[in-house]
């Protein structure tokens, strides 16, 4: 009798389970700290509107200080956007489109606990078939790639710099900073040339298609022409994979993708130098910390869309720091200090350790899946 018929004929009663695998245990781990971490910039919200109304940051400004403009900053220009309001009105504005982007990325594709739960039984390539999960590794990623640069540099001597300032106006800034710079670095400066060359190469583009293609760039790709029929994909039909391979019969699809790439390199590095041209405060050492950052923005604009990377830069921004700022109206303890608060500590080793450490893993197996994948391709005979 066979093993297999062995375990078969084994009663159930007084029978073991079998040990979960290595695999399984990691993953039940990283899907926890993935359901933590989410549930963490949920409680940003009550977490800023408390410390923005509810008690005194700052001596300067308040709630009720007015907002003449916005500011769109493009490196070599500044254009100002007149508005009427006040600093916690403009707080609660914006803080609103984050909190409908996390709904939307939690609901696309196979829905962010679906994506959870394939994850523990398919391995970790279901987690990017939801928008958010995805998110989520690109964040723990970066943050963690970021710390390990930013001490590399400044151990060769090289500054990253900081921000100092009123905290009321530095929190309001860092909720306000991801929509208007992603609005300016990834939708001005790699859409717009997506959807030119969009326009430019496919026939009947239609408006819709249009706004579909400046929303997620990938979407371009959405449809293959052949002489038989259109074939219509989104993120989520491309194979469950950080990089799905997946070639195209369309050779203005092909010739599309090293140019939405190129824009996507371009856009980031000068996403890297803005922070340190803008005289904020940020050292030479923040062009290439800005600049890896970017390159982990873009990716998940031109796979999933706007709203994806603008919540990666919200929670590096405004969750990565808001209970910070909470601890210092409760406290007294500056956002800035290493002090050991819980409310400092627990976001930082969430963020950086507990989520980055396997997010790093995960992102350099996936490049090295691409890398190989490709490398088998040239060698392959033809």
């Amino acid at each position: 009798m066979s093993s297999k018929a062995r375990a078969l004929d084994q009663p159930l009663t007084g029978s073991t389970a079998p040990e979960p695998s290595p695999k399984l245990n990691w993953l039940f781990f990283f899907v926890g700290i993935i359901v933590f971490t989410v549930a963490m910039m949920l409680v940003s919200f009550p977490a800023g509107l408390y410390t923005v109304f509810g008690t005194h940051l700052s001596n300067n400004y308040t709630a009720s200080t007015a907002v003449y403009a916005l500011t769109y900053d493009f490196v070599f220009a500044s254009v100002q956007i007149p508005i009427g309001g006040n600093m916690g009105e403009i707080f609660v504005l914006f803080l609103a489109v984050y909190f409908a982007f996390l709904v939307l990325a939690a609901r696309q594709g196979a829905g962010l606990f679906k994506a959870l739960r394939s994850s523990i039984t398919q391995g970790y390539d279901a987690l990017f078939t939801n928008p958010l999960a995805a998110t989520c590794i690109l964040l723990g990623a970066t943050g963690l790639v970021t710390v390990l640069v930013d001490t590399a540099q400044t151990n060769a001597g090289v500054s990253t710099g900081s921000l100092s300032g009123d905290p009321f106006s530095l929190l309001v800034d860092f909720t306000i900073a991801p929509l208007l710079e992603e609005t300016t670095f990834r939708l001005i400066m790699l859409g717009i040339p997506v959807l030119i060359l969009s326009l430019v190469l496919l026939r009947d583009f239609s408006p819709m298609k249009a706004l579909k293609v400046l929303w997620r760039p990938s979407s371009f790709w959405d449809v293959d022409e052949t002489e038989e029929a259109d074939a219509r994909r989104s993120f989520n039909e491309s194979g469950p994979s950080m990089f799905p391979d997946q070639q195209s019969d369309s050779l203005k699809i092909r010739a599309m993708k090293p140019v939405v790439y190129v824009f996507l390199v371009l856009s980031s590095v000068i996403f890297g130098y803005a922070h340190f041209a803008s005289g904020a405060g940020w050292g030479p050492g923040k062009i290439s910390e800005a600049a890896l950052a970017g390159l982990a923005l873009g990716y998940l604009y031109v796979k999933y869309g706007f709203h994806t990377n603008v919540l990666l830069h919200w929670s590096i921004n405004y969750v990565g720091s808001i209970f910070s700022f909470l601890a210092q109206a409760l406290w007294g303890i500056p956002w800035t200090s290493n002090s050991g608060n819980f409310l400092d500590v627990v976001p930082a080793v969430d963020l950086i350790f507990l989520l980055g450490v396997p997010s790093t893993l995960i992102v350099a197996n996936e490049l090295l899946k691409r890398v190989m994948g490709a490398r088998r391709k040239v060698l392959s005979p033809l």
